[in-house]
């Protein structure tokens, strides 16, 4: 079932990229962000009002470490926003997947952040090292590049 949510999760978080990076177009990149979190908490907490999620929203005794999440993906929005309307859909995503790819497999290895530590075994590095040549040909495609930089005919 979580292969079906893996799905579901990069579908959707492209799909949110390019509608945050239109939306930053007409208010900006860190305002795009505010009114993306704004329309985020709204439905939450309307989720939550009609009973979605269950129990009471508390932060106390939380460590702050957790609580820097909103940070996070305040900071993550507002980089996509700017980024994906300069790059593009496809070239930005693979740039953010190797670089998850890499920041995951030191948080699973070294149990960061509160992760039960997950050794990185010969067939997992095989896997990212093969994950990572393939987003190095395609941030290394000339053509998609320029097309991005406008420097190719669209005829």
């Amino acid at each position: 079932m979580f292969f079906v949510f893996a799905f579901a999760n990069g579908l959707l978080a492209v799909c949110a990229r390019v509608v945050n990076a239109r939306l930053s177009d007409h208010v900006g990149d860190v305002r795009g962000s505010l009114v993306n979190h704004a329309v985020g908490l709204a439905v939450v907490a309307g989720l939550l009002l009609i009973g979605l999620g269950g129990g009471t929203v508390r932060v106390t005794g939380i460590p702050l470490i957790y609580l820097s999440g909103g940070i996070l993906g305040v900071l993550v929005v507002a980089a996509s926003n700017y980024a994906v309307r300069h790059a593009g859909a496809v070239l930005f995503s693979v740039l953010v997947l190797a670089f998850q790819l890499i920041g995951s497999a030191l948080i699973d290895h070294f149990g960061w952040l509160g992760q039960t530590p997950i050794a990185l075994s010969w067939t997992r590095v095989l896997g990212l090292g093969l994950l990572i040549v393939g987003a190095v040909i395609v941030v290394t495609d000339r053509e998609a590049i320029q097309a991005v930089e406008g420097e190719v005919d669209t005829a």
